[in-house]
């Protein structure tokens, strides 16, 4: 095959063009470094004969919506009349997961909105796939948002991806038939966008405080609420946060904490409890995961329709799981804790329990969810506790879920 890259020199464009060569296909670069002008349609026609797929991933600095409206409309629709004249049979785009959760917000994503539109709209059939935020973000940070010793960071959650799995569908989806609208794909993880730019600035040595700004309006709040998050319907795909920078900087930039020194100077070795996951139930198997490998012996079940729920309900519901883990494992030692998320029609259940055992003195101290409960209560939901006589302890939090 023949297949052209609308923004081939960019971050997702050259992994692109690479894949495209790496299968056995000619890639064709579209960008004004090999002479053509996407937005004046200069050049356009003359590298599209004979292509067979177009794939675009052009981008825009520009974070006003007016000029990112007028950016991808213009391109857009020079690309499709380019390829209707040339006998193109597949464009495949590239777009974002959350875009239109609000009708206004971030300027960009207002563009590729009306990228979206102008592609349903166009002449030529399509792919369109939406992807998360690129593990790669968290060294633009670095790059673009350096202020003097501050990189200022906006307060964002975000389930990343890394780029070249974002290349590598653009290329599976190429080489079919057109699909349509696809499912969207993302990371196996949610992160916070600023914790990410530590990560990268430690384990790359890079120099800057890293500070986490919340952006005011519509926009601001689509980057905190959780509207960039991947639905449980999306494609996950690739490594997570941390695996991705292990393999591009040889560290997962995690803060070490720091040693002791013990009597007479024998330094005390502590062995950090693994670091908590972006408050998610997305992220559940995740923290019980880490309690496991701490060697607490604690099992997760998931039963029902797992879904995404609003983002305020998600990290109360992750929370509650959190606490009540931590809850029942310091009532007893080395008995056996069961950890379920229960998906039920109109509600999120949380429980943790552990089976009969002798007690820790700590036990009696608390018997609910003493940091969460306040929360629960304000969503409406309702927690029960209880011990049994022979040792054994249950909580469960009940949120209910708006349809």
């Amino acid at each position: 095959m023949r297949i052209a890259i609308a923004g081939g020199t960019g971050t997702v464009g050259r992994l692109v063009a690479d894949l495209v060569l790496s299968h056995g296909h000619e890639p064709i670069v579209i960008s004004r470094s090999t002479g053509v002008d996407l937005v004046s349609g200069e050049g356009v026609d003359a590298v599209l004969g004979q292509v067979d797929a177009v794939i675009d991933v052009t981008s825009t600095p520009s974070m006003s919506a007016a000029a990112s409206i007028r950016f991808f409309e213009t391109v857009t629709k020079n690309l499709l009349a380019a390829e209707e004249r040339a006998g193109v049979r597949h464009h495949v785009v590239l777009s974002i997961v959350g875009i239109d959760a609000t009708e206004k917000g971030y300027g960009y994503y207002q563009g590729k909105r009306a990228q979206e539109r102008a592609v349903r709209a166009g002449p030529i059939p399509y792919s369109l796939v939406r992807a998360t935020q690129f593990h790669e973000f968290a060294r633009q940070m670095f790059e673009r948002m350096k202020t003097g010793p501050f990189v200022l960071v906006p307060t964002m959650r975000s389930q990343p991806i890394e780029a070249a799995e974002v290349a590598a569908r653009l290329v599976e989806l190429a080489e079919g038939t057109p699909a349509g609208r696809v499912a969207d794909i993302a990371g196996p993880r949610v992160e916070r966008m600023a914790e990410m730019a530590r990560r990268y600035g430690r384990a790359a040595r890079l120099p800057g405080r890293v500070v986490e700004v919340s952006l005011p309006g519509s926009s601001g709040r689509q980057m905190r609420d959780g509207s960039l998050l991947a639905g449980t319907n999306a494609q996950v795909r690739g490594k997570d946060f941390t695996a991705w920078l292990r393999e591009h900087t040889g560290s997962d930039g995690q803060a070490k904490n720091p040693g002791g020194t013990g009597i007479g100077g024998i330094p005390i070795v502590r062995a950090p409890l693994p670091t908590p996951p972006e408050p998610s139930l997305s992220n559940a198997r995740e923290l019980i995961a880490g309690l496991q490998t701490a060697g607490m012996p604690i099992a997760l079940t998931i039963e029902g329709d797992e879904r995404r729920l609003p983002v305020h309900i998600d990290e109360v519901a992750f929370r509650a799981l959190q606490e009540g883990a931590a809850l029942v494992l310091t009532r007893t030692r080395g008995v056996d804790a069961t950890a379920a998320v229960r998906y039920l029609p109109h509600a999120v259940e949380v429980e943790v329990a552990h089976g009969p055992g002798r007690l820790t003195p700590q036990a009696e101290h608390s018997m609910t969810l003493s940091r969460t409960r306040a929360d629960i209560r304000r969503l409406g939901g309702a927690i029960t506790s209880g011990a049994s006589e022979d040792g054994a302890f249950h909580v469960t939090a009940t949120i209910p879920v708006a349809e």
